[in-house]
C-alpha cells in the first residue's frame, strides 16, 4: 500500500499518516479498473469470428490487459485454449458452450491498440495504481491482476489517451488489409449517455461500411436493468448483423452460452 510507506495491518495509521497524500489522490484520481477475468468471457466472442488475423482496438482500455488475452490461458468445460504457459489460467463456470469447435481454433492478434480518458502504464506506479482499486481482502483478484501485468508487459500495447468516441474514427481509418480489425469494449459504454452511444454506434456503423469490421460488445443491456449480467454481443460487416454469444457474470466468474 502507498508503494511500501503504509500496510493495511495498521490502517488507522495510514489514514492519518498519509492523510494528505490520500486527498490529494481521491481529488485527482479518477477510477481505474481493469479485471482481467473479462477475457475468460471476451475469448470465446473473438474465436467465433474464426478471422485467420485480427487487430484488437479496446475502448476504455486502462492498462490495456485484455489487450492481452490471447497471451493467457484458459479453461472451459468443453476443453483449454492457450500456449499452455500457465502463467495465468482463467477459468470460470460455463453452461452450455463455449463448445469445443470453437475452442479448437487458433487467434493470431496483430496490433493492440487501446483508447482511455486516463490510460494506466505497466510500470511500478501502474500496477499500484490498478492494485489499490482491489479491495485488498480479494487476494485471488490481486495474484491474478499481478500475474496479468506480468504478461501484458510482454506485448506490444498502444495506449492513447483521450476520449475513444472522438478517437475512433481515426484509428478505424488506420484499417490494414491483412486483418480484421476488432473493436470490443467491457463494462464502458454504460457509463455513456445516450446521445453518446448512439454516436459511438454511428461511428462503427459508418466504418463497417466502408469494409470489414467486428464488434465485440460486453455490456449490460441499455435500459434493461433487470437482466442480471452483461450480454456478449457480436456484430460483423459486411452486413452490420449482430448475435448474442452468452450472459455473462460483470466479472466473468459464470457465462451461459447462448449461441448455437
Amino acid at each position: 500500500m502507498l508503494g511500501g510507506q503504509a500496510s493495511w495491518d495498521d490502517i488507522d495509521a495510514a489514514l492519518d499518516g498519509q492523510r494528505e497524500l490520500l486527498e490529494q489522490f481521491v481529488r485527482s484520481q479518477r477510477v481505474q479498473t481493469n479485471e482481467v477475468r473479462r477475457a475468460w468471457g471476451l475469448l470465446p466472442a473473438l474465436l467465433s469470428l474464426d478471422a485467420p488475423r485480427v487487430d484488437l482496438v479496446e475502448l476504455g482500455a486502462s492498462a490495456g490487459l485484455l489487450l492481452a488475452l490471447d497471451r493467457y490461458d484458459y479453461r472451459y468445460r468443453a476443453g483449454s485454449w492457450g500456449n499452455g504457459a500457465d502463467v495465468l489460467v482463467l477459468d470460470g463456470d460455463d453452461r452450455g458452450g463455449p463448445p469445443a469447435d470453437l475452442l479448437a481454433r487458433g487467434l493470431d492478434v496483430g496490433r493492440r491498440i487501446g483508447l482511455d480518458l486516463d490510460p494506466v502504464g505497466l510500470g511500478e506506479e501502474g500496477a499500484r495504481l490498478l492494485e489499490a482499486f482491489v479491495w485488498p481482502d480479494q487476494r485471488e483478484r490481486i495474484e491474478r491482476l499481478r500475474h496479468a501485468i506480468a504478461v501484458a508487459r510482454t506485448c506490444d500495447i498502444d495506449l492513447r489517451r483521450g476520449d475513444y468516441v472522438e478517437h475512433l474514427p481515426a484509428v478505424l481509418a488506420e484499417r490494414r488489409d491483412g486483418a480484421l480489425t476488432v473493436v470490443f469494449h467491457s463494462v464502458s459504454t454504460m457509463y455513456l449517455d445516450d446521445d453518446r452511444y448512439a454516436e459511438l454506434v454511428s461511428v462503427l456503423t459508418r466504418s463497417g461500411a466502408d469494409g470489414p469490421l467486428a464488434w465485440l460488445s460486453f455490456e449490460g443491456p441499455r435500459h434493461d436493468p433487470d437482466y442480471g449480467g452483461v450480454a456478449l454481443d457480436v456484430t460483423r460487416w459486411p452486413g452490420g448483423a449482430t448475435k448474442r454469444l452468452a450472459k455473462v457474470d460483470f466479472h466473468a466468474a459464470w457465462l451461459e452460452w447462448a449461441a448455437r
